[in-house]
């Protein structure tokens, strides 16, 4: 099949979900504790924090429905909020978001300890590159954080365009940001492919009616691997089908 524009995922898809994602949840959950929260009910709530954001406290790894790597970031910061305030009336929203904040502002310090590349991936975008196919990201993350990320991992050279979902009136599973990067990028929707690693990603590209090829290295379900006609381990199996 003819392919001018892979469109990637990036957590899960790029580089290790549970690692990224849990690593913030737990800067966040700490963070509102001390601010909010009275010292000898810090270590519960940041753990109900973690939890109710989308972690698996008994194996450290994202659960399959998120919130966090899977909705847009204002579901992720109500269900923090919505848990802080069981133990602190006071506070609100922009509050909670405030924190948020703070921690995307740390955290860009530290993305060396967050941000770590799956198998596979230079290889696979060096092809390409080779192959003179463009390249792009499609994230619910802030495009700035995703720039940020891919770049502290070398392979911000390789994209054509990155893009988040404040860069779209609706970010996955609508099919939005493949128009978007489509449309920025001359490319018909025939000739592009999206990976992705979740059933929002799957969805976004039936959404687009675009073609898709499945990653199992992130938050795939059952009903992803179902509905992913093409599937594979990781992105160093994807040389098979270019």
């Amino acid at each position: 099949m003819k392919i001018d524009l892979v469109i990637f995922d990036k957590d899960g898809t790029l580089i290790d979900i549970h690692c990224y994602w849990g690593g913030m949840v737990k800067l966040r959950s700490e963070a509102l504790s001390k601010k909010y929260i009275k010292p000898q009910f810090r270590t519960k709530v940041t753990n109900e924090l973690m939890f109710n954001m989308g972690i698996n406290l008994e194996t450290g790894k994202i659960k399959p429905k998120g919130p966090v790597g899977i909705n847009p970031r204002e579901v992720v910061i109500d269900a923090a909020y919505q848990t802080v305030k069981k133990y602190c009336c006071t506070i609100t929203l922009d509050q909670v978001s405030s924190v948020f904040n703070e921690i995307d502002e740390y955290s860009k310090k530290h993305l060396d300890q967050l941000v770590v590349p799956l198998p596979g991936v230079k290889e696979l975008l060096t092809e390409l590159r080779l192959k003179k196919i463009k390249m792009a990201i499609a994230t619910t993350d802030l495009t700035n954080r995703a720039k940020l990320a891919v770049k502290s991992i070398g392979i911000d050279k390789y994209f054509d365009r990155i893009v988040g979902a404040d860069l779209v009136d609706k970010t996955k599973p609508s099919p939005d940001l493949v128009d978007y990067i489509c449309r920025s990028l001359s490319v018909n929707k025939a000739n592009t492919v999206v990976v992705g690693d979740s059933i929002v990603d799957l969805k976004m590209s039936e959404a687009a009616n675009v073609r898709f090829v499945g990653v199992k290295t992130g938050l795939y379900s059952p009903k992803f691997i179902k509905g992913s006609e093409v599937l594979i381990n990781n992105l160093e199996d994807m040389s098979i089908i270019l």
